[in-house]
């Protein structure tokens, strides 16, 4: 959590302490005090927690009670503090036993202000506290399992017109369409995030710069098709920013950032990406794992994502594949992977559908069918193999055979060419 999180987060949390009608404290990780509304202090007239109570509340994990003595200003009641964990806080009030109805209050109380602390009041995405947070756990992950990662700023071009032409209940109403509109088309391992006015961001997992400029042009595209305001029609403006190596996420953000206006000063509703050198991409090189299931050109489809993708798929075949060759792999580990490749083939099924369906793709339905087998059987073999009833092998051959030679290079081949159709220009 940054500085500037933490201090929004604290703020909400005494805001609501102090209209609750319930005696509360706040104390950070240490055990210090952070906050005491005057029913506290009123309950405890001989100047608040002592330092036990603190230190005793503060180290230990989830719901913890403290019991006070009855000399301690509690009209001789037998209290107990009750402490609970919120957003690296430690909520504290009176109970008089453990199973206090106080207790379920405060709980919905501190649900609401974290909600708000989290989430945008008027779109009802995840706000610019969270965005921060995400982003740095999203530069961890992709350096730490060598993956590609994208960010996109977007920004509703002209948006100031809206709100003086037509007033600020239509400008809300364009916000919250925009913003469903984009959760509705992202997928399910993106985040998306309101980061200020009319200015939003999306980070893209294990996306890279060629997918992640295909996604922001089918965005853009879409926005500027869909009435989003009945007066007027709407465009947005978009850059595109892959991670580098040794990026910090504040400079990832700003690269984007300058890459949106970039885009606004070629006239909007335009996407720009980021320059990327090469030698700066995170992500293994194929010498860093053996390959077994080695790629090859005649495998690319000419569309960004769906070559990306089928990359993807190779690499973390490969490295199951690896795994399983090696003493040294433990079961869990092989597990780990194995689940990880799952994700990936199904998040893959997801997005190329999307795109058949895009190009009205005849055979979209028997394609759509034999995806769902393809990963009904690989969750299947995956269970099996937790449970002992399958061995490794099964799990490779599985990979090798069906998915990869059957499906990808076979059935997949079938509409690379109204694919590449598709997407050329028009003359």
């Amino acid at each position: 959590m940054t500085k500037e999180t933490k201090q929004e987060t604290l703020d909400l949390l005494c805001e609501q302490a102090r209209s609750s009608s319930e005696p509360i404290a706040i104390l950070d990780k240490d055990g210090e005090l952070a906050f005491l509304n005057k029913l506290m202090q009123k309950a405890l007239p001989e100047g608040g927690l002592t330092p036990r109570a603190r230190a005793h509340l503060a180290r230990r994990p989830g719901h913890s009670f403290y019991r006070l003595d009855k000399d301690s200003g509690n009209n001789d009641q037998d209290f107990q503090l009750f402490a609970i964990s919120l957003a690296g806080y430690r909520i504290v009030t009176l109970v008089e036993r453990n199973d206090d109805p106080r207790i379920k209050r405060l709980q919905a109380q501190l649900d609401q202000a974290y909600k708000r602390s989290i989430t945008d009041p008027l779109t009802g995405i995840w706000n610019r506290n969270q965005f921060n947070e995400f982003i740095g756990m999203e530069v961890a992950r992709a350096t730490r399992y060598s993956q590609p990662a994208c960010l996109l700023v977007l920004d509703l071009d002209f948006f100031k017109r809206i709100n003086d032409d037509y007033g600020h209940a239509v400008g809300d109403q364009v916000l919250q369409n925009f913003s469903k509109l984009l959760n509705e088309q992202i997928r399910a391992v993106d985040s998306l995030f309101r980061w200020g006015g009319e200015e939003f961001t999306v980070l893209l997992p294990n996306t890279s710069l060629s997918a992640a400029r295909f996604i922001s042009d089918r965005l853009r595209i879409l926005v500027s098709e869909t009435a989003l305001a009945p007066t007027a029609k709407i465009t947005v403006s978009i850059g595109a920013a892959e991670l580098e190596q040794d990026e910090h996420a504040d400079a990832w953000f700003m690269r984007a950032d300058k890459a949106l206006y970039e885009a606004k000063s070629q006239g909007r509703n335009k996407v720009v990406c980021a320059a990327l050198e090469p030698t700066r991409a995170i992500g293994r090189s194929d010498d860093d794992n053996p390959v077994l299931l080695p790629w090859k050109s005649s495998y690319e489809s000419g569309h960004p994502l769906i070559d990306q993708q089928h990359k993807e798929l190779f690499r973390l075949g490969n490295q199951l594949i690896a795994a399983s060759l090696s003493q040294d792999t433990r079961r869990e580990d092989f597990l780990r992977l194995a689940t990880d490749l799952i994700d990936h083939i199904a998040q893959h099924f997801e997005d190329e559908e999307a795109i058949l369906a895009d190009i009205g793709y005849a055979e979209l339905e028997p394609h759509r069918r034999a995806h769902n087998g393809l990963l009904l059987r690989a969750q299947k073999l995956r269970d099996q193999a937790e449970n002992g009833t399958a061995s490794t092998r099964d799990v490779i051959h599985f990979l090798a055979n069906n998915v990869v030679k059957q499906h990808m290079i076979k059935a997949d081949m079938a509409f690379f060419t109204e694919l590449t159709s598709a997407s050329a220009p028009a003359p």
